[in-house]
This record gives C-alpha cells, sequence and structure tokens, in this order.
C-alpha cells in the first residue's frame, strides 16, 4: 500500500500547487467595473481606488463610500477519451461562487484625497467536481497500477478548491494642479487556499476492504506591495492614466487536517507570488453626455516566482510556460437624465501562453481551463438623491469552443481534452457621498 500512497502523492502534489487560474490578478474589482468594462480613467466614485488613485482629487469633497458583491457563475468543463474503450468523460464545475464583495473608502479634501479598501485581488473563486474529473481519473489509474490486482475500480471520486486572496491597502492622493495628480500607496494581502480530494478503492478479488482515501488541508500566505498611479487631464475631456502594482511575494504555508494521500508536509512553503501590474487608461468626453473609456492591463507573470513544473516540462518555472499576460477593455456611458447612466462594454483577455500544454501539464488545471475570452458587459447606474447611487451590471465571458488540449500528464498515453468554459457576473453595489 506505501507504494500505491507515494504514486498518488506525486500527482497531488502538483494539483495543491495550482489551484488557480493563470491570470492570478483580478479585474473586477467592483460593480462599476461589472456594468462597464473599464475604469482605469473614471474619475466618478471610490472604486477607483484600485483603478485610478491618482483621479480621487477629482471627486468633490467629502468622504466617498462604494461598496458591492459579484455573483459568479462559471462553466468550466471538460472530457476526453483515454482510448480504453470505455468512451468519452465528462466533467463540469458543480456549484456557483455567492459572495465576491468589495469596500471602498475615499476621503477627499482640496489638493488631498486619503483612501482604502477591502478586496478579493486574486482567487475569488471556488473548484468544484464532486462526481471526479480527469485528475481523479488518473490518480484512480495510477493508484489501482501501483495495487497491482489487490483492488479492480475507484469509487467516488471528488476534488474541491477553493482561492482567496483578501487585500486591505491605504494610501493618498496629491493633486499638483488641475491637470496633474499622483498617488501612492501600499497594499496588504492575506491568502489561503484549501484543498479536499477523495476517493475510495474497492472490488478487491481478495475480499479487502474498500480503502477509503481523503485529504483536507489549507495554505496560507501573507505579503505586502505597493501601488503608484498617475493622472493627467490636459483638458477636460480627455483623461490619461497610468498605474503600477508591485509583485507580492506569497509563500503558502501548508495545514494539513486529514491526509490519507501522504501528499502535503504540515509546515511545508510553496511560493505563488502575485504579479506586478502595469495599466493605462483613457477616457474621452465626446459629449457632456458621451464618453468612452479604454483599459490595458499588462500582468507581469514571468518575474514572478509559482514554482518549478514537473518532470514532464523538465521542471521549468511554471510561470515561464504561463507567460506575461494583458486584458484589454473598453466602455460607452450615457447619461439618460441626471439620474440614470446606462453602461456597456467589453474586453479581451490575452493568455499569451509560452507553453500552452506544459502549464495544463500540472494537476487541477483543466478544472479550471483558463484561456483566451472575450467579455461583455452592461448596467446602470441610478442616482436617486445626491448622497446615493444605485449600480447594477451583468458580465458575459465567452471562451473557444470545443478547444482541444493535450494531457502531458497521462504520458506514455495519448489523450487529447476537449475543453470548454463560460463565466457569468451579476453584480449590484452602492456609491455613498457624504
Amino acid at each position: 500500500m506505501r507504494k500505491i500512497i507515494l504514486l498518488i502523492a506525486s500527482c497531488l502534489i502538483m494539483y495543491v500547487n495550482q489551484t488557480n487560474a493563470q491570470i492570478d490578478n483580478l479585474v473586477n474589482l467592483s460593480t462599476d467595473w461589472v456594468r462597464s468594462g473599464a475604469r482605469n480613467a473614471a474619475t466618478d466614485a471610490a472604486d477607483i481606488s484600485v483603478y485610478n488613485p491618482a483621479g480621487l482629487t477629482k471627486l468633490e469633497n467629502g468622504l466617498h463610500i462604494n461598496l458591492g458583491n459579484q455573483f459568479v457563475f462559471r462553466k468550466p468543463n471538460h472530457q476526453y477519451d483515454i482510448g480504453l474503450g470505455e468512451g468519452a468523460r465528462s466533467f463540469e464545475q458543480q456549484s456557483s461562487d455567492p459572495l465576491l464583495p468589495n469596500l471602498y473608502i475615499s476621503y477627499k479634501k482640496n489638493k488631498w484625497a486619503l483612501f482604502t479598501g477591502a478586496f478579493v485581488s486574486g482567487g475569488g473563486a471556488t473548484v468544484d467536481y464532486s462526481k471526479g474529473s480527469i485528475t481523479t481519473d488518473l490518480i484512480g489509474m495510477q493508484a489501482l497500477m501501483g495495487a497491482q490486482g489487490a483492488y479492480m475500480m475507484v469509487k467516488d471520486p471528488s476534488l474541491k478548491a477553493s482561492s482567496f486572496y483578501m487585500t486591505t491597502t491605504l494610501g493618498g492622493t496629491y493633486a499638483f494642479n488641475d491637470k496633474v495628480s499622483f498617488a501612492a500607496a501600499g497594499r496588504y494581502i492575506s491568502a489561503k487556499n484549501t484543498m479536499e480530494a477523495g476517493m475510495t478503492l474497492t472490488s478487491s478479488p481478495y475480499d479487502l476492504e474498500d480503502m477509503p482515501l481523503n485529504l483536507d488541508a489549507e495554505f496560507t500566505a501573507t505579503g505586502m506591495g505597493g501601488v503608484f498611479s498617475l493622472c493627467v487631464q490636459p483638458v477636460k475631456q480627455l483623461t490619461l492614466t497610468a498605474r503600477y502594482e508591485s509583485p507580492v511575494k506569497l509563500d503558502f504555508k501548508t495545514e494539513t487536517t486529514t491526509d490519507d494521500f501522504a501528499a502535503t508536509v504540515d509546515g511545508d512553503k510553496n511560493r505563488r507570488d502575485l504579479p506586478g501590474i502595469l495599466a493605462f487608461g483613457v477616457a474621452v468626453g465626446i459629449t457632456e453626455k458621451f464618453r468612452v473609456l479604454a483599459d490595458y492591463n499588462y500582468y507581469m507573470q514571468e518575474d514572478a516566482d509559482w514554482g518549478e513544473s514537473s518532470a514532464l516540462t523538465e521542471n521549468k518555472p511554471v510561470s515561464e510556460l504561463a507567460g506575461d499576460a494583458a486584458v484589454y477593455g473598453m466602455a460607452l456611458e450615457y447619461k439618460l437624465s441626471d439620474k440614470v447612466l446606462m453602461s456597456a462594454g467589453g474586453g479581451y483577455s490575452a493568455f499569451n501562453y509560452n507553453d500552452q500544454e506544459g502549464y495544463y501539464s500540472s494537476l487541477g488545471t483543466f478544472e479550471v481551463v483558463p484561456d483566451d475570452n472575450w467579455n461583455l458587459n452592461v448596467g446602470f447606474a441610478y442616482r436617486p438623491v445626491k448622497m446615493i447611487t444605485i449600480n447594477a451590471g451583468f458580465m458575459q465571458a465567452f471562451y473557444k469552443k470545443d478547444k482541444q488540449v493535450n494531457a502531458l500528464m497521462a504520458y506514455p498515453m495519448e489523450v487529447d481534452v476537449t475543453v470548454n468554459n463560460a463565466i457569468s457576473i451579476a453584480s449590484v453595489g452602492l456609491n455613498l457621498m457624504f
């Protein structure tokens, strides 16, 4: 049995280190973004504490609060035929994520503004395959091979993992004049990833009792980074912005509750840094009622430490396999009246893999399905009184249908996996001003 445990452990160790999507940094950080799709050059609410902190001095004097929640519905799925006569097997995400909150607070006085916030900067989702996946299939196959005939089948496979990077920020903004302002802030990240996995070895020809195997562990890390932002408004109708977020070192410490696989070492640490970001924004006022905004976010992932990949990819750095990534966005906003603002937009997330099959060789990636996608956003802001604005938005992300990715982790078998994904986000929020 010890041989079985070591075989399973070799697979699960790769999985527990790779439960995140390929772009760890989230861009959907407020309801205002969900309803529009671009906020890097916005100057109208406290959520710009994360998108355009240098633009906070464009707000009216006083206290500004932005709060909201997103309801995230992810539907990654994959199917494959391992070629043993069993036909294609399909697996799909089983649950949604009803809680992705944010709170931003800013106080503006003439040329100065102070700001803080609490939000989820990375992760923010749960991987839930209660009926198993390609990961549990491959682990189960290795377990049965290692059992050398002691068991013939695997039943009740399951995988569940979550990832949340809770973030707080504190900073200040200063306007040198009506045209140029600058902001600097520090941010503190408390990240927590959880992992639950299980299966049972059964159907022993020697009448051995079924052998349940379970893993329950969490991985926690903390880190600090800096944010620097510039906002330039050469004319009233044009706003230009730039923002740099430094990388944050995250060394995840393992805390094991149950581990029948011997896959974890309590107290062991594994790196998964939050990459740095370089972001730009443009806002153009076409008329008094109509405005266009555009965003560009560049994620410097190759500079981050994400640990090493498996021997299947020559133990290359995982971040090198992933490559840097970028997100493009555009939004249109139109004021129907002094009380109602309609918005619509969209964007494109570019996963610039250096080696996509190599990145997918880490077990657990097929359950997330990180890949290029388009998003469409729509929503409105309603301001019944000057102090209160109600926001509501909806976003739909579209992925290439039936994409084929070779599963290197099935080596020496040649297995192509068909992957699909879809993400929907509904969000509501409030902007308060005092």
